[in-house]
């Protein structure tokens, strides 16, 4: 049975959501769809709240704190921002309510659409509605999986959580129609009830992203951006290099991103002799700054653990992927995500199979003829405009207000 999903078409007026009033309130950790919604509205002349919360227990030593931000088109009228961050996360949840209804009451409004970017802010905009300071509030959900924690009572209450914010949102943004699916499954969520669960997948900036021509690229350059966590399949990437390298001698795979793998990553690297390919950049949290590193390169990489497949991937619209095809990089993935069999017809990319042998044919394949890499590379730009963020969001806000 396939999942529910809807589409309706709207025609997109110049500016139709300048003047109306919106909030939306997230968690933050790198440029992600809540940040690029904020730059949408902005730039549409909307009023708006945006509230952001630095997620619990991450990068406790930057000093992070939560922070909001009134402004009408660009420009920012109001800020605030608290004293205090706590990284225990029962602790945080409150904390944040009480400064979400706080700055909410501070600016003295009441709101059209409140976007809630995960459950905790969803929750948080459902109460403001029963308050009367919003009129319709969509849960925004950028991740779904059954084990969120291993704590049984946290897990617990990420679920009922969740279910509250589908079942009392005015609308339900998922990023993948796989979501309906998993709660369906794991939370005994029945479709025909929680019936108002709409896709909204990751978007990109297409006409504002700056591409290099291809004359100009890397064409010995492979680059892999995200969480270094197992599931995520940098091991896989590693074991290649050795047989990529007797082929191309002067392959070079830039690794952008942190996590828990790191020093396994680097131990690995070295047992296999193959430090000199590899440069490990860390998080690279500005925007402008990660695509200069990732712009030149030639080849993406999005190889998850078939063999350990997490929830987080099923049920999740990866951005790397769309990150690479952005910048005109055809994209090799293994067979996890939703969207691998469109992106292999497409030609926008090669799936392979987990294990290196396959993972560094690919690469050669498109690597050894231009005229094929180039091929590739138009490909992935026509097939990546579909999700340009200014068709999205107004096609699905323009229907959160028609309600």
């Amino acid at each position: 049975m396939k999942p529910l999903t809807h589409k309706i078409q709207i025609p997109i007026m110049n500016k139709p959501f300048s003047g109306k009033n919106f909030i939306v309130a997230t968690h933050f950790l790198i440029y992600s769809a809540s940040q690029a919604l904020r730059d949408y509205l902005r730039k549409e002349d909307a009023k708006l709240l945006y509230i952001s919360h630095p997620l619990p227990g991450v990068n406790p030593d930057r000093k992070e704190h939560s922070y909001a931000e009134i402004s009408k088109s660009e420009k920012i009228s109001e800020k605030f921002s608290a004293s205090l961050r706590f990284n225990f996360l029962p602790l945080a949840i409150f904390y944040e309510i009480l400064l979400t209804l706080k700055w909410v009451y501070l600016s003295n409004q009441v709101y059209e659409v409140y976007i809630g970017v995960d459950n905790i802010n969803a929750f948080e905009g459902i109460l403001l509605k029963k308050l009367g300071k919003v009129k319709k509030v969509v849960y925004y959900t950028i991740d779904y999986f059954p084990m969120r924690y291993s704590n049984k009572l946290l897990n617990s209450l990420y679920h009922w959580l969740d279910k509250f914010c589908v079942k009392n949102a005015d609308e339900t943004w998922n990023v993948s129609s796989q979501m309906v699916l998993a709660r369906e499954s794991h939370n005994a969520m029945d479709r025909k009830i929680y019936n108002r669960q709409f896709t909204v997948p990751i978007g990109v900036w297409y006409e504002k992203t700056k591409r290099v021509a291809f004359s100009k690229i890397n064409s010995k350059k492979l680059v892999f951006v995200g969480h270094l966590v197992s599931h995520m399949g940098l091991d896989l990437i590693l074991k290649s290099i050795p047989l990529i390298s007797k082929k191309n001698p002067t392959i070079e795979v830039d690794i952008i991103g942190g996590g828990e793998e790191l020093e396994n990553l680097k131990a690995l690297a070295q047992k296999l002799k193959i430090e000199k390919y590899i440069t490990f950049y860390g998080w690279v949290r500005d925007r402008d700054k990660l695509e200069k590193i990732m712009q030149d390169a030639a080849v993406g990489l999005a190889t998850f653990n078939t063999e350990i497949l997490d929830e987080k991937v099923k049920n999740a619209d990866p951005m790397k992927i769309k990150d690479y095809m952005l910048l005109g990089m055809p994209v090799i993935l293994t067979n996890a995500v939703l969207p691998a069999q469109k992106i292999a017809d497409s030609k926008s990319g090669i799936v392979v199979q987990y294990n290196p042998s396959d993972l560094a044919k690919a690469v050669i394949y498109l690597l050894e003829n231009k005229k094929r890499l180039e091929e590739y590379r138009q490909n992935a730009l026509q097939y990546v405009k579909q999700f340009d963020y200014n068709k999205l969001f107004a096609e699905n806000l323009e229907r959160v207000l028609a309600r």
